[in-house]
């Protein structure tokens, strides 16, 4: 399976679009995996996460620091 279709499957399962048999690979392949299974040490894991967490931070911080400009007749009626 090619990572493109992957991602769509996985897409689709989250979006809780998929079809049954894509639900059950999903399911299938997700009990297959262990937790004792590390595949990232403990630092990648917190370098990762505070990715992550600065994306999301910059993404939700966006409209406080920069609001949307006031419509032109709002300018205009400020100055009655």
């Amino acid at each position: 399976m090619t990572t493109e279709a992957l991602h769509k499957k996985t897409e689709r399962y989250l979006c809780g679009v998929s079809k049954p048999a894509e639900t059950r690979q999903i399911q299938n392949w997700l009990s297959c995996t262990s937790d004792k299974e590390n595949v990232a040490s403990a630092d990648d894991r917190t370098i990762i996460e505070n990715k992550i967490l600065a994306e999301v931070q910059a993404y939700t911080a966006y409209p406080l620091f920069f609001a949307k400009p006031e419509p032109w007749w709002k300018k205009i009626i400020s100055f009655f």
